[in-house]
């Protein structure tokens, strides 16, 4: 699961007007310093040497940043599910073969600047730099005052301040809101550009099919030209989760007649599921007919 995450980060990241997004919203603080026209696919891979000659390694999401045909600088994001206490090396790594490209290049040199987006639901306690690490390890303060530092840059995507999530003006947006707030009340009336995209990292990030099940229906609409906007999205989301709730329903309800009749818990099941389909709580309506635990807390309350 966290390796199928991983590879829809990237692709919703690879469409250059959310690469820029996450990179004006995060690094520079809402200011609109990178557009998506001036953005181009950088490579991802560089080399090192190995036991058995060189080796390949790989970065997540690499940009270029052009004017006039040339390079300004490269942009490296890596998505994370799992943050390592090495990963200050990492960066130092990806950066470092960026740097050898350029080496015998005989251009002027541009800037490799990296950032990490971590997708965990925790704060992380890794080093934010080598020196962090290092200190860590045991070096010295003598030592550390000749070895050059590398920074790590962070975002935790499940617990943004508002004010950082208000900043985003991409796709991307749905995703850190909902990561954040379980909805996208905010952004109702926005547009939804990279449908397949967004739809599964949805459905990977929550585990709610009906993201993907939508998929089909939406594309044809846009083949069709015409403009996907939140509000349509959460009112189809809606009608399927009452469509499914309501067979769940109606299931349950056939399976508890035909197997035990009308006992007392069975009556207490079915119209706990009728309360939950009315209320429009249809994600109950699977927790309660698979969950002993959550049956019961509900019948509690």
């Amino acid at each position: 699961m966290a390796l199928k995450k991983d590879i829809l980060e990237k692709i919703l990241l690879a469409h250059s007007d959310v690469f820029a997004d996450c990179e004006n919203a995060l690094a520079y603080g809402g200011k609109q310093l990178l557009r998506a026209e001036d953005l181009v696919p950088a490579p991802t891979e560089s080399f090192y040497p190995g036991q058995e000659g060189m080796r390949g390694q790989f970065s997540d999401v690499s940009s270029y940043l052009m004017k006039k045909g040339e390079i300004c600088a490269q942009y490296l994001i890596g998505n994370e599910t799992d943050l390592e206490r090495h990963q200050v090396l990492r960066k130092a790594s990806y950066q470092g073969g960026a740097y050898r490209v350029q080496l015998s290049s005989g251009k002027p040199v541009y800037p490799v600047i990296g950032m990490v987006i971590d997708w965990t639901h925790k704060e992380s306690r890794i080093p934010l730099s080598l020196h962090e690490l290092l200190r860590k390890d045991g070096v010295s303060q003598e030592e550390l005052a000749r070895v050059d530092d590398v920074k790590l840059e962070v975002y935790h995507m499940n617990n943004l301040p508002e004010e950082v999530r208000k900043r985003f003006t991409s796709d991307m947006g749905f995703v850190v809101d909902f990561l954040n707030e379980g909805g996208f009340e905010r952004r109702q009336e926005q547009r939804i550009v990279h449908v397949e995209a967004l739809c599964e990292m949805m459905a990977a990030l929550t585990g709610d099919s009906r993201f993907t099940d939508l998929t089909a229906e939406l594309l044809e609409k846009q083949k069709e030209g015409k403009e996907i906007i939140m509000c349509e999205y959460i009112d189809m989301l809606e009608a399927r989760g009452e469509e499914r709730g309501i067979k769940i329903g109606e299931d349950r309800g056939i399976a508890i007649g035909e197997a035990r009749g009308a006992v007392t818990g069975e009556n207490r099941l079915a119209n706990l599921i009728q309360i939950l389909i009315k209320e429009n709580k249809y994600k109950e309506v699977e927790a309660v007919s698979s969950s002993r635990e959550r049956r019961h807390e509900l019948y509690r309350k």
